[in-house]
């Protein structure tokens, strides 16, 4: 038996440890132009995160774009993440959700088997839970189905249109599911933010997911995150939370507006996944490819414009001997 299965057997699901903190970028799927996934690339980008002192990635995600691929790509997906996290030191944590609920189940099992290091799920994307305890057993059926793993909730309701009270979800979660360690908090909220914090009790954690205000957010205690930019622009990000720590509230609102005015220029010229995939060949040089259908890429005029804006900034062609690279 494989010492890590059992590792796994003797879990108390109960006392599922997750240490996770800081910024964890939901990593973009590479596609080649005829959109099949290329794997390849996966190893050099993994690269590129871990030389930025990235130490935790999330694989599936909107960014992920897996709402797209079959369970059979979602799962080949995940392994090439986990080949390169033992070399790369990496914590993967791997999004299931955003497919039926028996795929879902089939996904979480699957982490399960393959040692995955923890689990982020968004909620029925049809059958819609409408209140607290329906979204509790929603997530509780994915947890069941990895019981030796952190499970977390993807809270993003401007795309679920899931609304309930965030602050009494955790409490009632963390009644009743053991292996339950918190959520990813994608809302502009900070009120409500702010109530999910008091909430969480010991070992678990919000991950924001709103970059733009990875500053305000981390002055109310709010030091994990989860955003798209950290893919692009990673020490820009840590740089934030730095200053922050060190009470430089004025060098983190500079940094932070620059952060937020990068992103803004993406947004500009166009849906979320395509714009930052666009963004991030010119930004790193690294290739994640065009978006899953329905999504299209961006224009060549609409990269140009984005080129332009990000030269402004200074902060295009942030990794310079990744420009050239064909991956």
């Amino acid at each position: 038996m494989d010492d890590r299965w059992r590792f796994y057997e003797s879990q108390d699901p109960r006392q599922v440890p997750f240490n996770v903190r800081g910024l964890m970028p939901p990593v973009f799927t590479p596609f080649n132009e005829d959109l099949t996934v290329n794997y390849g690339a996966i190893h050099a980008y993994a690269e590129y995160l871990a030389d930025a002192g990235i130490k935790s990635v999330l694989v599936g995600g909107t960014t992920g774009e897996h709402m797209t691929l079959s369970v059979a790509d979602r799962k080949d997906v995940i392994d090439a993440w986990l080949e390169v996290s033992a070399c790369k030191g990496l914590h993967i944590q791997v999004q299931v959700g955003g497919a039926p609920l028996a795929d879902v189940l089939e996904l979480a099992r699957y982490c399960q088997e393959r040692f995955v290091h923890s689990l982020l799920t968004l909620p029925d994307l049809y059958f819609k839970p409408s209140n607290v305890e329906e979204l509790v057993f929603y997530v509780s059926q994915v947890a069941q189905a990895a019981p030796r793993i952190p499970v977390l909730y993807y809270h993003i309701p401007h795309m679920t249109k899931v609304e309930v009270s965030m602050s009494e979800f955790v409490t009632a979660a963390t009644a009743s599911i053991p292996n339950f360690k918190g959520l990813k908090f994608t809302s502009n909220d900070l009120s409500e933010a702010a109530q999910v914090q008091r909430a969480l009790k010991d070992g678990q954690v919000l991950f924001l997911g709103a970059e733009t205000l990875l500053a305000p957010a981390a002055l109310l205690g709010i030091k994990s995150s989860i955003g798209t930019s950290f893919n692009l622009f990673p020490k820009l990000a840590q740089e934030i939370l730095k200053a922050v720590e060190k009470n430089e509230v004025e060098k983190a609102r500079i940094l932070q507006e620059k952060l937020s005015l990068a992103v803004e220029a993406h947004t500009c010229e166009g849906p979320w996944v395509p714009a930052l995939k666009a963004g991030m060949e010119i930004v790193s040089g690294i290739k994640v490819g065009p978006p899953a259908l329905p999504q299209r890429p961006l224009s060549a005029e609409a990269k140009q414009r984005l080129q332009s804006k990000l030269e402004s900034l200074g902060v295009a062609n942030l990794k310079e001997n990744f420009a050239n690279m064909c991956i």
